[in-house]
């Protein structure tokens, strides 16, 4: 330990201006990020969680997991946020699409607007969507063109589900009507047959065919009120408001916020890569030696033969400079109290 702090002592000045050049451009960028990072969010009220919505455990499909209706509300937000196609119809809604056009990689313009929402829940029903950027204005712009972009894609995906349905409900309701006139025509067959009095198996058989006629009209009348189910539950849904309620609506911020955690992440790598800089200068000095100033510093070299003589050399201004391998290997090896002579020896 004591030959790396010798060398952290020795090359004091290098380091300081490394760590001053690499602390203080992170510190300064860290500050821009702060200071230049504008975040507006809106707050939702999420009342009920929709039953199709309801997750199930990766281990068992069948099991499944309760979620809040903020959780839900968030899961379905970020999941739009990760496909291009939102985020174009995002941008697209607001002032940043002339740069969109004049994007050389859409792909990544769009991956960067993305990475600026966040989605939080807290609580139960109670949701933040929110946007940081640079300028102050586009934040409420973005959040606001996400949520109705949303609201469509919600809208549209309602309406596709309930023409689905609708058109399944129809088919059903086709052939229960079918069984419904099969029914109706063979007990119609067997009175116009039997007109008389029955006989009690004849009777049973009367009693079959109305039983069947009885329950295929039950079927009828309930598929007839499921059709009208799908079809009024989305107008009620978007009537009533009660979904998905934006309680506080995203504002213009005139202070920085929003970029306090990119800011520290900035400063605390700039930090760590000049501690890492300058420890690896440490270690290369310390393996590396180029300076001997005395007898531990040779100690070093060894194990060595002698390979050459050594002259004794005064140095100008008495005794040996510091620094110098040729002086210092001379006052080592001839230590005897340093003799002003510039005479050689070996």
């Amino acid at each position: 330990m004591r030959p790396y702090l010798t060398t952290a002592h020795r090359y004091r000045w290098l380091l300081g201006t490394i760590l001053a050049i690499v602390w203080g451009a992170g510190i300064a960028a860290a500050y821009v990020e702060y200071s230049t990072t504008f975040e507006s969010e809106a707050t939702i009220w999420v009342l009920r969680a929709s039953p199709e919505m309801a997750a199930t455990s990766p281990d068992d499909p069948n099991a499944t997991i309760i979620q809040t209706a903020a959780s839900q509300q968030a899961d379905l937000l970020e999941q739009l946020l990760q496909t291009r196609s939102f985020l174009r119809d995002v941008v697209q809604q607001t002032s940043v699409r002339p740069a969109l056009a004049a994007a050389p990689d859409e792909t990544k313009f769009l991956a960067g607007i993305g990475k600026s929402f966040h989605v939080q829940t807290h609580g139960n029903n109670l949701l933040t969507v929110s946007f940081a950027a640079r300028d102050p204005a586009l934040g409420p712009e973005m959040v606001n063109a996400a949520l109705a972009v949303r609201a469509d894609r919600v809208a549209q995906a309602s309406n596709t589900f309930t023409t689905i349905s609708n058109t399944l409900y129809q088919k059903q309701f086709q052939v229960a009507q079918a069984q419904a006139l099969d029914a109706q025509r063979a007990l119609d067959e067997f009175a116009a047959i039997h007109s008389g009095a029955l006989s009690d198996l004849e009777a049973r058989q009367k009693d079959q065919l109305r039983l069947a006629l009885d329950y295929a009209q039950i079927r009828l009348g309930d598929l007839r009120g499921r059709m009208d189910q799908v079809a009024l539950a989305p107008a009620i849904l978007s009537v009533s408001g009660m979904e998905f309620q934006v309680v506080d609506q995203p504002q213009v911020q005139t202070t920085p916020r929003g970029g306090t955690r990119p800011a520290a992440m900035i400063g605390a790598v700039a930090i760590a890569a000049g501690c890492a800089l300058a420890a690896l200068l440490v270690v290369i000095g310390t393996l590396l030696p180029t300076h001997v100033s005395g007898p531990a510093d040779v100690h070093r070299l060894a194990p060595a033969r002698l390979f050459a003589s050594v002259p004794r050399i005064a140095h100008p201004t008495g005794g040996t400079g510091r620094g110098d391998l040729r002086t210092s290997l001379a006052a080592i090896a001839f230590a005897d109290g340093g003799a002003q002579s510039g005479d050689a020896s070996r």
